[in-house]
């Protein structure tokens, strides 16, 4: 399981779902940046982040407030994902999608706003969401790599074929690795956003 031998399996099997996550979330960041984005399904999800962010704000502590609030929902948003992924994929897909929306829809209002893109880019998007786009993406490649394996299992049982559930087995076995990996990586996500990025937005 954690042989080197056995993460470089695992890596080969997951890497095309994983390239395939990163190709949807940015698809649904153009999509958001679009004037044809589903802008009122987008507004409703933008409070949900104002919610949190205010959340901090208002805190007498923001740095740890930031740190214990986006720790929490950002390691049950994506083990969920991971998880959930079993029914057909469905929920890594969709969080890719509405994920990459928000935040193109972000960025195309504040755009509009007269914003400097490439230094609110750099300040407050790069700095944690090189770790946390990682984990995500990790994440709904499992997902999508169970649900993917579990409809190959059931065909393949029903017609016979030979070892039909070694693909999700191999899965469930390399998801233990790339969990931990996944929750260190969220950590370091929080850890950067909660200091370093909201430093930087300040300045």
């Amino acid at each position: 399981m954690f042989s080197r031998q056995g993460l470089l399996q695992t890596w080969k099997e997951i890497r095309p779902y994983f390239i395939f996550s990163a190709m949807l979330f940015f698809a649904g960041v153009v999509i958001g940046g679009t004037s044809g984005a589903p802008a009122d399904f987008l507004e409703q999800q933008i409070k949900g982040v104002k919610a949190i962010s205010d959340s901090i704000v208002k805190s007498e502590t923001p740095e740890w407030t930031a740190f214990l609030l986006i720790t929490a929902n950002n390691i049950f948003s994506t083990l969920m994902v991971m998880g959930l992924g079993i029914i057909a994929g469905i929920m890594p897909l969709v969080m890719l999608v509405s994920n990459g929306m928000i935040l193109g829809y972000m960025l195309s209002i504040l755009s509009d706003k007269g914003e400097n893109m490439f230094l609110l880019i750099v300040k407050g998007i790069l700095p944690h969401g090189i770790f946390e786009l990682t984990a995500v993406f990790l994440a709904c490649a499992f997902g999508l790599r169970f649900g993917m394996t579990l409809i190959k299992g059931i065909f393949g049982s029903a017609f016979g074929k030979k070892e039909p559930w070694q693909p999700f087995v191999r899965t469930a076995t390399g998801a233990v690795p790339a969990l931990i990996v996944v929750v260190v990586l969220l950590l370091l996500a929080a850890a950067v956003e909660s200091t370093i990025t909201l430093w930087l937005s300040k300045s």
